[in-house]
């Protein structure tokens, strides 16, 4: 078990630095623990798998849902028209972002969308589906509520539009 456990340093340093140097690799040797944390608590682990059932990952679907959400910042970043600006704000998205969004080919917008480990977006669903149970009225304002929110935490101050 021991052997395994050194192994596993091994994988999980070279997976971090790379080749590891002679010093590292015996560092790696003299650990008699693993050299690691696992990443997850037990409630954690329970919520991730419970997801992962609920939730078919499609690697094609998350990357044509990539797509199509960098594609339109792209085309909001390229118009700059009132209304563009009024679409970046609208999906979150500063000026500094804006500006690389502006500059990015079509290979690299693909490379993105399909690369990516999954959406390239966060989604809270639980924003939706208390606001999907407020009565009519009610949900419209929640609705218009995040879009304010998002304006707020992405104001842009004198010094943001400056470094651009």
């Amino acid at each position: 078990m021991i052997d395994d456990l050194r192994d596993m340093n091994r994988l999980i340093a070279s997976h971090w630095l790379g080749r590891l140097e002679s010093d590292e690799a015996a560092y790696v040797e003299f650990a008699s623990a693993c050299i690691a944390q696992f990443a997850y608590s037990a409630t954690e682990l329970t919520q991730l798998l419970a997801r992962l059932h609920e939730e078919r990952w499609n690697l094609l679907a998350i990357g044509e849902l990539n797509r199509r959400y960098l594609t339109l910042i792209r085309l909001a970043a390229n118009d700059t028209s009132v209304d563009g600006l009024d679409m970046l704000a609208r999906l979150g998205i500063t000026l500094r972002q804006a500006t690389f969004f502006r500059a990015l080919c079509n290979e690299d917008l693909e490379r993105l969308a399909f690369g990516a480990a999954g959406p390239m977006m966060r989604f809270v669903a639980q924003t939706v589906q208390r606001g999907a149970r407020l009565h009519a009225l009610a949900g419209q304002h929640h609705a218009s509520a995040l879009f304010a929110a998002r304006q707020s935490e992405n104001s842009l101050r004198p010094h943001d539009a400056h470094h651009a």
